[in-house]
């Protein structure tokens, strides 16, 4: 959960605005973002892409031969291993008219769930979610 400080008000804040994920254990990190030109996002946020495809970032550490899988409204859209170390980057590309939030998932070694993200909002330059 992204917090600007380790208060009652402040995490519930960060739980609101969606800025969170959960982990099955406290020894693992989850770094989730989202890229597009000089604008960036991260877990619960909205990226306006505009006719830019956003790079996809997720960091992770703490799950040793685990997979990180990306998700969309479509379903699973990618999926690669993590090294026996625990510790890797996974970075992948999606334009916003392919899909409105993109989401991620790691799994252990066994297929057991390890952290779940809430996802990041893509929106293109057109994009009626973005315009008034």
């Amino acid at each position: 959960m992204l917090a600007d400080e380790l208060s009652v008000d402040a995490v519930l804040a960060g739980i609101r605005a969606g800025h969170s994920w959960i982990a099955a254990s406290a020894a693992i990190e989850l770094s989730f973002t989202a890229s597009a030109g000089d604008r960036s996002a991260g877990i619960g946020e909205r990226l306006k892409t505009g006719d830019e495809p956003a790079v996809v970032r997720v960091a992770v550490h703490g799950v040793p031969g685990g997979t990180v899988s990306l998700h969309t409204e479509k379903g699973k859209v990618f999926v690669e291993s993590l090294p026996s170390t625990g510790s890797g980057t996974v970075k992948w590309h999606i334009g916003a008219d392919e899909s409105a939030f993109i989401r991620t998932e790691v799994r252990d070694r066994n297929g057991h769930m390890a952290a779940l993200s809430n996802p990041i909002t893509l929106a293109g330059r057109y994009s009626p979610r973005t315009n008034p």
